[in-house]
């Protein structure tokens, strides 16, 4: 029977499980129907693992090994899936498959599947919009925002292989998620998340704004993406009703004073994100 004490993280043995980071059981399945094909369109294959964050970390994990990586990181995944070829993309789905690596739910943390996956992709979507309004590169913003919240997803199968999976969120009361965190398990998950972007070589502008998030009033690097990422997941809590009047938290107020938005421009960037999150979801129910 599984323990409901916590314990700090061991961060490296955390890591070496993270190397089976699970994924959906609905894109890989059809992920696996596609690579069955040598002419499968690259596009479509990029378009089904860029909606996953298990996925998507995983293959830009293995595109930026020493194995693979050219002299630029990459940080795209219609790239990373060019670089490593479908061969390779067939391996890492067979590894998901041997290790029965599908995430049904996030017991740590209360969540389902679905509702994980769907902030995510809110997240990473909102991240774009907000990105491309201000006039910057969309790609690094994406991935930043889809994987975000990856540690959630590392922490879970860590305490879940040491039979000391118990929902955290349930020791919370009024405190924030990162403090109860800290405070049970020895980091956030979004530190968790940014060690582990960084122990695979990503860029340090897809995992700092991440690391940032424990406290983005003070961050000294990646502020524009920081920013980013802050304003969007703001905007992903307000998804289901926007107050225009309410007061503006400071971390927000820094984040637009960086990017340049007017407090007046949110409600219009909200119904831009709304609408692209919509159409991109109806696109991975066709793609799907």
């Amino acid at each position: 029977m599984a323990s409901n004490s916590f314990e700090k993280i061991n961060l490296a043995l955390l890591i070496e499980y993270a190397t089976s980071l699970p994924t959906s059981p609905r894109i890989y399945a059809r992920l696996s129907q596609l690579l069955q094909n040598e002419d499968a369109s690259l596009d479509y294959i990029s378009s089904l693992v860029k909606m996953d964050p298990g996925l998507s970390a995983q293959v830009l994990r293995v595109t930026n090994s020493a194995a693979y990586a050219g002299t630029m990181k990459v940080n795209e995944i219609g790239t990373a899936i060019s670089r490593i070829g479908f061969n390779e993309l067939r391996s890492i789905l067979k590894m998901v498959v041997d290790n029965e690596a599908f995430y049904q739910a996030l017991p740590t943390y209360g969540e389902t599947a679905t509702e994980f996956a769907d902030r995510s992709l809110d997240v990473a979507i909102i991240s774009e919009v907000v990105a491309n309004r201000c006039g910057f590169d969309t790609t690094g913003p994406y991935i930043t925002g889809l994987l975000h919240q990856i540690g959630k997803l590392a922490i879970n199968l860590y305490l879940e292989r040491l039979e000391k999976a118990s929902d955290i969120t349930e020791h919370c009361g009024d405190r924030a998620l990162m403090v109860v965190e800290q405070e049970l398990l020895g980091m956030s998950h979004y530190r968790v998340g940014a060690e582990l972007l960084s122990h695979w070589q990503f860029e340090m502008s897809i995992w700092q704004p991440i690391k940032n998030l424990n406290s983005p009033l003070h961050a000294q690097s990646q502020l524009r993406a920081t920013s980013i990422l802050s304003l969007a997941i703001w905007f992903a809590d307000q998804l289901g009703g926007f107050d225009p009047d309410a007061s503006t938290p400071e971390p927000i107020k820094r984040a637009c004073k960086e990017l340049g938005i007017d407090a007046l421009d949110l409600t219009s960037l909200l119904d831009d994100s709304r609408f692209e999150i919509n159409d991109r979801k109806n696109q991975l129910a066709m793609l799907l």
